[in-house]
């Protein structure tokens, strides 16, 4: 990338930061509120991930890819849209109103160009790992279906979501590919600062699970003055120092910075002068160039990634409020800049009292080039990008006949095989997912039929070795059937995940995930959330009753 183009993305990183504290600030001081309720935002926990995105979706990323954005970060979201057209003043000004901008991401709710919905925390993540997932399942079949990144971006908090690491054995099993997960790690959560050590341990998981990881510690500033005399003393100190502390030095300023590291390694050789040629405010930049905030870093990661197709998790060390007065403070997630503080900020922004929704305000390039550039962003390329795909055509009778008195499991289970045997476009366009229950929930006709989906073959041994079973488990490209671990959330994740495939892939599925009714409740925040996002599939639950025997389920079927 050249000069211009990384000065235009430095200027829309601060516009975006703009745009979505103004958004915020807007609704809980500005718009009528007749109630005089706080309306709420987040106003750091989206700053800490404005340079994030600004890299991800003014340079990274391709039509062809898909994004889950942390909850907290929507006003960045919302930001980026508006600027890029998606996304409209009306909407923005009523930010979390009915009718307007919402809260979280929503597939269903939101008129810009949202992939995934988000909002409980956990689900969206896990939400891109079986998107990639389909993604495969459907590139086995046609090709003519181009690869994308699954990426979320993910608070380091979140990470405390059960979910998600049930999700990671998940993708171990299936070769994962072509998934970006990029963690804010900013160190806070709602209520506390992370624990010293924690993300050592995560990064043990991820590599344990065969993904890369990419460190983004230090920005460009920093590795700079790493390399003066005194530069790796500074390093180490940085490396050493709690995070609470880090956290509580960077709301405090400069001054702050440079009492403690004078107090702390002041003697050691080089870091006095290292300290002195840098003014309080020059040592506060310096400070807190992490690597999640420096656009050189981040564009030169992703773009080194995007050389293969391994799932890679990127851990970006950030500061929770980076650019606002509340940077820092353990009590800043749903912190709101004052009035005062606001036009402290307005003019340090360069924005004009009454012009605070023009994209070009403040900037250091003109509307004609702002929009020139905007206009040549790769992610809107091909405009809109919501897909759509044919109906499956469906008979108007299934040959499939129960007769006398039958479970109705025992009835789902013939319909299919009927269907599986008749073959044609409804038979190819379903796909089956069960955790761990196929062939109690009556799924193993259709599955003998129509064979488990894997992206390399696998045979069944026992078949190979002569002993006698009503099952066939062979695995290939051209199965049907996606096998699942006993985690209930995954089921439906997937099922989401297949129940998109029309609109992210330009191809349509018909899902079918089967269970035994008790565990249904296991995973209904996951169930709600595929709901939420619009997802077409069936869920078909077996009636268990006292046993699992048939008996459990028997009912006449005529």
């Amino acid at each position: 990338m050249d000069q211009q183009d990384l000065k235009t993305l430095s200027a829309l990183e601060k516009k975006v930061l703009w745009l979505s504290a103004w958004t915020i600030h807007n609704a809980n001081h500005l718009r009528e509120n007749m109630d005089g309720l706080k309306v709420g935002g987040h106003q750091a926990s989206s700053a800490s991930l404005a340079t994030i995105m600004t890299a991800l979706y003014f340079s990274v990323l391709r039509p062809e890819d898909r994004v889950a954005v942390k909850p907290h970060a929507s006003p960045v979201f919302h930001a980026i849209q508006y600027l890029l057209g998606n996304q409209n003043r009306e909407k923005l000004e009523q930010f979390r109103a009915f009718g307007g901008a919402q809260s979280y991401p929503s597939r269903t709710k939101d008129i810009d160009d949202v992939d995934f919905s988000t909002g409980s925390v956990g689900l969206g993540v896990a939400q891109t790992l079986f998107a990639s997932l389909v993604q495969d399942y459907l590139r086995a079949r046609d090709d003519s279906v181009t690869e994308g990144r699954m990426v979320a971006l993910i608070g380091d908090a979140e990470m405390d979501e059960g979910n998600i690491f049930e999700a990671l054995l998940e993708g171990w099993k299936h070769g994962l590919r072509n998934c970006w997960w990029i963690v804010d790690y900013n160190r806070q959560s709602l209520d506390a600062v992370v624990r010293e050590g924690l993300w050592e341990r995560f990064e043990s998981i991820f590599r344990n699970f065969d993904w890369d990881v990419v460190i983004l510690k230090y920005g460009s500033l920093q590795q700079a003055a790493f390399a003066e005399p005194g530069g790796e003393v500074l390093r180490a100190w940085i490396d050493a120092c709690p995070n609470q502390l880090y956290s509580a030095l960077t709301f405090q300023g400069g001054a702050a910075w440079r009492k403690r590291l004078l107090a702390d390694i002041g003697g050691e050789p080089g870091i006095a002068s290292l300290l002195e040629r840098r003014s309080d405010a020059e040592l506060g930049t310096l400070m807190t160039n992490l690597g999640g905030h420096d656009l050189p870093s981040l564009l030169d990661a992703f773009e080194k990634a995007r050389g293969n197709d391994r799932p890679t998790c990127f851990i970006a060390y950030t500061i929770k409020g980076f650019g606002l007065p509340l940077a820092g403070h353990k009590d800043n997630h749903a912190g709101l800049m004052t009035k005062d503080q606001m036009a402290t900020f307005r003019a340090s922004m360069s924005v004009g009292e009454g012009r605070e929704w023009n994209a070009s305000e403040g900037l250091d390039l003109g509307e004609l080039d702002l929009r020139r550039f905007l206009d040549a962003v790769p992610f809107v390329a091909k405009g809109q990008r919501r897909r759509h795909a044919q109906r499956i055509i469906v008979p108007d009778r299934l040959a499939s006949e129960a007769k006398g008195s039958v479970s109705t499991q025992v009835g789902f289970g013939r319909i299919l095989d009927e269907i599986a045997r008749a073959g044609g476009p409804l038979a190819d366009a379903i796909v089956t997912t069960s955790p761990d229950v196929t062939v109690s929930t009556n799924l193993g006709p259709w599955v003998n039929r129509r064979g488990l989906f894997a992206r390399e073959s696998l045979a069944d041994t026992f078949r190979n070795e002569r002993i006698a079973s009503t099952q066939k488990w062979e695995f290939g490209t051209t199965g049907q059937h996606l096998e699942l671990g006993i985690a209930e959330n995954n089921l439906f994740i997937m099922l989401s995940a297949l129940g998109l495939s029309h609109s992210i892939f330009g191809k349509r599925l018909l899902p079918i995930g089967t269970l035994y009714d008790p565990f249904i409740q296991r995973g209904l925040d996951a169930l709600n959330y595929a709901c939420y996002q619009d997802a077409r599939f069936l869920l078909v639950a077996t009636p268990s009753g006292v046993t699992l025997a048939p008996e459990g389920g028997a009912v006449d079927c005529h």
